[in-house]
């Protein structure tokens, strides 16, 4: 059973980054290899509560929220990148005194696991060394990716009219046609996904 929205918030924590709160959550071993999990948008961490009682029988396994997601905070005016949400991963890695890690990303995640993937390649880089990545469900051809029409709306200048005027509705017909239509998402799936992108 997948664990409740509610569950998960209680069980996380939170992480202070350049003076933003933002949610985590570990579990498993503390012995075992290190696995980050790295979440896809519009989400969050949450997208990974159906397997993480499998992930963290192997793995000591860490995740988050990045900045403008989920519990996290989401502060106005902040230049959104994927090299901050890279950095970010980074210093909660460090935080957690982990050298060497494995990455799960997915979707927009897929993006930030790249970055981190080719900081390895960077003369002097320093940050925790990362051994393997698995990419799901992600645009990383650029030129074969084709984004939702709600996407290209938020990248654009129309991003924050796109935002305001979106309901929970307009919200569930997208997450239904990403969803395999052999197992579409449940009412209470929708709306903890809503709650985390509503929240803040």
């Amino acid at each position: 059973m997948v664990e409740t929205l509610d569950n998960w918030r209680q069980s996380g924590g939170t992480f202070a980054w350049r003076g933003h709160e933002v949610f985590i959550r570990r579990g498993g071993d503390a012995a075992a290899p290190v696995l980050l999990l790295i979440h896809g948008f519009p989400t969050a961490s949450w997208d990974y509560a159906p397997v993480w009682d499998e992930l963290t029988s192997h793995w000591r396994v860490l995740t988050l929220d990045m900045l403008g997601f989920g519990f996290s905070a989401k502060p106005r005016g902040y230049p959104y990148s994927i090299f901050h949400q890279a950095e970010l991963c980074e210093a909660y890695l460090r935080a957690e005194s982990v050298t060497t890690y494995h990455a799960l990303a997915h979707d927009y995640g897929d993006t930030v696991a790249q970055e981190l993937l080719a900081r390895q390649g960077d003369a002097g880089s320093v940050g925790p060394r990362l051994a393997s990545v698995c990419l799901l469900n992600g645009g990383i051809f650029p030129e074969a990716h084709s984004p939702l029409l709600i996407q290209r709306l938020l990248s654009s200048p129309l991003g924050p009219l796109a935002a305001r005027l979106s309901t929970r509705g307009s919200f569930a017909r997208s997450m239904r046609r990403i969803f395999d239509p052999q197992r579409p998402p449940t009412p209470a799936e929708l709306d903890g996904l809503w709650a985390l992108v509503t929240h803040g």
